[in-house]
């Protein structure tokens, strides 16, 4: 008889989670969306900068995308605990097509304002965390405990193959349907996540029994305390989170400025070209 290998989920491949048909197919949706939200990043960020010409606003666009992460992420993950991480999900699409709906409204009718805009990027952040915070619990449900690490790095790569499909999308996008009825347009990649969740795997009925309470900061304590002991793992949590604090995304929303700086071509073909390439870095060293 062969012997059971030490750690079962060290043994799971970098491809395992592949392996289960719902995975798969929450992958493909993840990627669309995510591929969605760059694209209205692409066409929003470029059309407001256009418009307002307002260094203020791009730092409003960092500002709104990310502070609903820091603000209510343990608490979103304390609903998706309650309640069913599904559902939650798909409020996130819902609120995803509504920003991307209005931003085309305003497009078209030529009517947009400064408090518009800025109430637009609110809804969008407030998607995402909706969106991102649940999608963890979910990869539970779909590939069990041996094959989640494996479900975490794909999704992770997904992540940055939206980010560089995005731009490309959005460009062609942009330049065939325009910006008004392009962003229109692509409410519709949201669509395959928002169905695919109605028959999307249900968590086991113990686990979702359970009531959870949402503690705050006590969560957050608990966690620091938890991978205190693995120092891989709180060099890459200082990583990331330093590099967030210093750089992060930030810059995405000055990329329009930075395309017209470069002060030849066409701004709108660099603008898309600046946004691929550093997702492309992003990919090829997750690929790495």
């Amino acid at each position: 008889m062969n012997p059971l290998p030490k750690n079962p989920v060290a043994a799971s491949g970098s491809f395992a989670a592949m392996k289960s048909v719902p995975y798969r197919l929450q992958f493909i949706a993840y990627v669309l969306a995510m591929m969605a939200d760059n694209i209205e990043h692409v066409i929003s960020y470029w059309v407001v900068f256009q418009k307002f010409h307002s260094p203020t606003l791009g730092g409003f666009a960092v500002l709104s995308h990310w502070l609903p992460f820091l603000l209510f992420s343990v608490a979103v993950g304390g609903l998706a605990d309650r309640f069913d991480p599904r559902r939650i999900i798909q409020c996130g699409m819902l609120l995803f097509i509504t920003a991307s709906a209005g931003w085309g409204f305003f497009f078209i009718t030529d009517t947009i304002q400064m408090w518009h805009a800025m109430l637009l990027l609110v809804i969008h952040g407030c998607a995402g965390v909706l969106w991102q915070t649940p999608n963890q619990l979910l990869l539970y449900d779909l590939v069990g405990p041996a094959d989640l690490p494996s479900a975490v790095r794909l999704n992770a790569m997904a992540r940055y193959l939206g980010i560089l499909v995005g731009p490309a999308v959005g460009g062609v996008i942009m330049l065939t349907l325009g910006t008004s009825h392009g962003i229109i347009f692509n409410t519709l990649f949201y669509l395959p996540m928002l169905l695919w969740l109605f028959w999307a795997p249900v968590r086991d009925k113990s686990v979702a029994a359970r009531r959870f309470a949402v503690r705050g900061l006590a969560d957050i304590v608990l966690t620091i305390r938890a991978i205190g002991t693995q120092p891989v793992l709180t060099a890459m949590t200082w990583l990331a989170g330093l590099t967030s604090f210093m750089i992060g995304n930030a810059y995405h929303a000055q990329m329009p400025g930075y395309a017209g700086d470069l002060g030849h071509g066409d701004p709108g073909v660099s603008y898309s070209v600046l946004l691929a390439a550093d997702a492309a870095g992003a990919l090829l060293a997750g690929i790495a």
